[in-house]
């Protein structure tokens, strides 16, 4: 059985290459974007993998050199960039969204993967005793949510404009 300092840096050393596999993900599907909307959001979402890939960075050379879990805070911005990208979508009209089936097929990649992050985020924060590193990893997880749910608004949006905007503006149509 594992001891939990070797389970930790099993983990970390997971969380990073995921992180930075998809962080050459997102910017492959950036420069390969059609839609200038897509573009801005896979740009921002690999600057986000590579924030967390510097993350488990530091905290692997914490542990590595034998110290316990470091104290290090969550992050304040609360999806605010991601926010900042999908609140655009408002101002282009139905008629003018352009996107290619790359992207689209990208999109749906990435919410697998970034559904897959959140569950082993998830499931080391359940695992471990540190409180620490729990609630690094519950933030993590959340934050790999709010990827997951850019990427769902995103598709829905470029499949569907119109009717994006009848939900989320909640359009409707008068006799």
């Amino acid at each position: 059985m594992k001891d939990n300092t070797e389970k930790r840096m099993e983990t970390l050393q997971s969380a990073l290459k995921i992180e930075l596999r998809e962080k050459g993900y997102y910017q492959a599907a950036a420069a390969n974007s059609v839609s200038p909307l897509a573009k801005q959001l896979f740009e921002r979402l690999a600057m986000e993998e590579d924030e967390h890939a510097k993350r488990f960075k530091a905290i692997e050379a914490e542990i590595s050199q034998g110290k316990g879990w470091p104290d290090i805070e969550a992050p304040a911005w609360a999806g605010a960039y991601l926010k900042k990208v999908t609140s655009q979508y408002k101002s282009v009209a139905p008629a003018q969204v352009k996107v290619g089936r790359s992207e689209l097929d990208a999109m749906k990649a990435a919410m697998t993967n970034e559904l897959h992050a959140y569950d082993m985020y998830r499931t080391r924060a359940a695992e471990t005793d540190s409180e620490g590193e729990k609630k690094f990893y519950i933030t993590l997880a959340g934050e790999e949510r709010m990827h997951h749910l850019a990427l769902l608004d995103s598709y829905e949006y470029l499949t569907d404009p119109a009717g994006w905007h009848t939900v989320k503006e909640k359009w409707s149509l008068e006799g």
